[in-house]
Parts: structure tokens; sequence; C-alpha cells
């Protein structure tokens, strides 16, 4: 996020701190002109998701929460249950909602003004699982997971956040080829035709096409809004077509299964930014 003109907030994922952190140190100039603070200890992040969403929030905020003055991808401070919260409108769910992040002393105080304001709305806390389950039916990658250092963005369907025209950067140059040169595999959403609720894919899984071994499930789950089981497979890219057909064998047994659209669930992305 850019707070200024010259500062900015970087958020990671809690299991990544460290990596990114040391990432960003071994690179930043030497000067002077850059200076860096860690301040993860400081913040907490409460999410809020939903469809009712903007209804439930604005239950205690005086801030201005409509699509007109807060857009989807913006941020701003907004006060929520009188304290001070810096709002950022993104998901990881496919639905309209806010990423809150108030003082960790704050945080106990925020948490409960949500959740009893929130019962008029229906609002329950939910944990990683039913992320997991509602970022899969949205096509949304994982790190260390879907993408790792392995992968290109282009192979891993996030060419569009790449951003050649902005200037020199780190890895320009490998990416410049590959977007002449193409690339050999994607990572492609699959369902299983069979199998229902109570067939469990951890990740990891063998993908069959043909008969042949070609890729291992990264990310799989059960996808509660759809009703599949969901998979993501980097295959090749003759094979990266809509309704391929695969095999994916679950403990021993071959289940059958199909290549599916990268986005199940509201793909032209309407609900996040109602």
């Amino acid at each position: 996020m850019r707070l200024g003109e010259q500062r900015f907030r970087v958020v990671s994922g809690s299991a990544f701190v460290a990596s990114d952190l040391g990432w960003i140190l071994m690179h930043w100039p030497a000067d002077g002109s850059v200076e860096i603070s860690e301040v993860t200890d400081e913040w907490a992040c409460i999410g809020i998701w939903g469809p009712v969403a903007r209804e439930a929030l604005a239950s205690v905020s005086a801030s201005d929460l409509s699509n007109a003055a807060f857009p989807y991808l913006t941020a701003r401070t907004i006060d929520v249950a009188g304290a001070q919260a810096w709002a950022q409108r993104v998901t990881y769910v496919g639905e309209l909602g806010w990423e809150l992040y108030v003082r960790h002393d704050q945080a106990p105080s925020v948490w409960t003004a949500l959740m009893e304001a929130g019962r008029a709305f229906g609002v329950r806390p939910a944990g990683y699982k039913a992320l997991e389950s509602l970022r899969l039916e949205k096509g949304y990658r994982y790190w260390s997971t879907d993408v790792t250092p392995a992968e290109n963005p282009y192979e891993a369907g996030l060419g569009f956040c790449v951003r050649l025209g902005k200037g020199d950067f780190i890895g320009r140059d490998a990416l410049v080829r590959l977007k002449s040169e193409g690339w050999s595999r994607k990572l492609c959403t699959f369902t299983l035709s069979e199998g229902g609720s109570e067939l469990v894919l951890y990740g990891g899984e063998s993908a069959y096409a043909g008969g042949t071994l070609v890729g291992r499930v990264r990310s799989a789950g059960w996808g509660y809004t759809v009703g599949k089981n969901i998979g993501y497979v980097y295959l090749p890219v003759g094979l990266a077509v809509l309704g391929t057909p695969l095999e994916v064998e679950v403990f021993g047994r071959r289940f059958a299964a199909e290549v599916a659209p990268d986005v199940l669930y509201d793909p032209k992305g309407n609900r996040i930014r109602a």
C-alpha cells in the first residue's frame, strides 16, 4: 500500500514475514535513502467479508464505506467502535469485505464490537479452512504451495500482475524472455467428477492424463459453494484446456477429474466490487 509519496506499507503472510523482510534487506540501498521498520507486533488484523460486510461494518463505524467513497483495492483510516483502523478493501475469499489493521491493544474491543453488532447480520467467526475453501473456488493462489521460487508468474496465471513497462526491476529480463518465448506449463484448476464431499483431497496427489503421470496436485479441498472437490495442478500447456479429462490418485485409487475454469465462483468479480 502506498501511504504517501515516499511511504509504503508491505503486508506479508504471517508465515513469510522473516523471508520477505530478509529479501528486502538484501536488496535495499545502502546509502541511507530508505528506512525500514518491522511493525508486525504492533498490529492485529481482523477480516470482515461477505455479502453484508458493508452493513455490518457500518453499524460500528461512522466512516463512509460506500462503493463510491471506498472502492475496491483502496485503503484508508476509518473509525471502528471508537478505534482507528487502517482498512484495506481487499479479499481472499471472493466476497465484498475489508482487512482491518488495529493496534493490538485495541483488537479485543474491536473484535467484540464487530461480533456483537454482527449478530443482526448473521456474522460468525470463520477459521482458516473456511477461507481455504473459498479461495480455491475463487482461483486465488497461495504462496509456497501454488507459487514457489520454481515457478514464474505467467505459468502461475499471475501475468496480469506483471508490469514490464514500469522500469527496471529484479527479474525483468527473465520475464521479458518468457513473454517472448512462452512457457511449457500452466497452473490449472480441476474438479473431480466423482467422490463427493466424503473424499478428501489434501494436495500432493498424483494427476494423470491418458494413463501418464503429468503433475502433482498443489492446493486442494472441497468447495462448499460449488459442491465439488477442487484442486490446482501444473499441466503441460497442451493439456491446459478446459474439459481435458484427468485422473487424480487418492489413497491408491484413481478418480475421474477434468480441467475446469480457473475461477469457479463469480469469475467477473462483481461481488468483490459490490
